[in-house]
């Protein structure tokens, strides 16, 4: 059975950023771009809404019709969201599988708008189903598990709640892991390839769990890092207050939201996620690349 190196894939996103420098910018502008249209999308369809849903969370005696009501007038928005991007990382995720698998097709940052990006579109559909359908089956069973065993025991309901948790982040994380070479195995297919992931990765759910818990832990030193320099760079602008940059932003309206400083976090955010994207999205296609000898980087093999 081919193996693979779990170092080697978690920093395979750091090899493709410093092998495609040029790329790097490419991603940072359409990061850039990603995070101005949800802005947009966010605080003009759901602005004013979520300050008062804010405003609710603090309040110990609100009224759960104005809660509902609240919420129904964000669902809209909350599906536009969910639907930008799906869209964005059929993109940007078929860029990646395109850079590790076919890294001389560099073009824009190896960023396209066609077919395989369709096609990851209808995957990241099928897959958010399945999940759900898998979740919603999942709290079922574990609700009449838990059930049983808590009224044999008399497990309260505080435990009983953090039980069930436990068990949906697990199973979450068991199908995450089993289907997490599909988006590589539809690209290099041609077609809409979900379980066919379940066979690739039969056998290696402990090395691919490493691999993926590696990078996700490589990730969250990226970001906490970042978020360090991008307060104090606040804190500078607005003359060495700390907390002012901390301050939750204005979401009332377009204009006072998009202040000096919200537009400035906005492109430090993008330059981060330019660098953050890559990493994430690429060590299950450098694996899929080893284990079906559709190319992947040298430096992962291993006897």
């Amino acid at each position: 059975m081919a193996e693979f190196s779990i170092q080697d894939a978690a920093f395979t996103g750091f090899r493709l950023v410093r092998e495609h420098p040029r790329s790097l910018g490419v991603w940072t502008l359409y990061a850039l771009g990603l995070s101005l249209l949800l802005a947009v999308v966010v605080v003009g369809m759901m602005g004013p809404d979520m300050m008062k849903m804010s405003a609710l969370g603090a309040d110990a005696a609100r009224d759960p019709t104005t809660v509902i009501a609240l919420f129904s007038h964000l669902l809209p928005g909350y599906l536009v969201v969910l639907g930008v991007a799906l869209v964005s990382n059929a993109i940007f995720g078929a860029a990646m599988i395109r850079a590790i698998l076919h890294p001389t097709e560099e073009g824009l940052g190896f960023l396209r708008v066609g077919v395989d990006e369709l096609r990851q579109l209808g995957l990241g559909l099928l897959t958010f189903a399945v999940f759900f359908g898998a979740n919603v089956a999942l709290l079922t069973v574990l609700g009449l598990i838990v059930a049983a065993i808590g009224g044999a025991l008399n497990v309260t309901a505080g435990s009983a709640a953090m039980l069930m948790i436990l068990g949906l982040i697990c199973g979450t994380s068991y199908l995450a892991v089993r289907f997490s070479l599909a988006p590589a195995l539809t690209f290099d297919s041609g077609r809409i390839d979900l379980l066919g992931s379940w066979s690739l990765t039969r056998g290696r759910f402990w090395p691919l769990l490493g691999a993926y818990g590696l990078t996700l832990a490589l990730i969250m030193v990226i970001y906490l890092l970042s978020q360090l320099i991008i307060l104090a760079f606040g804190a500078v602008l607005n003359g060495g207050d700390i907390t002012a940059a901390a301050t939750p932003p204005d979401m009332s309206s377009l204009a006072a939201y998009f202040t000096p400083w919200r537009l400035a976090q906005t492109a430090m955010t993008a330059g981060v996620s330019a660098l953050v994207w890559p990493v994430l999205f690429t060590p299950p296609t450098a694996i899929y690349g080893l284990l079906t000898a559709s190319g992947a980087p040298a430096a992962m093999r291993r006897a």
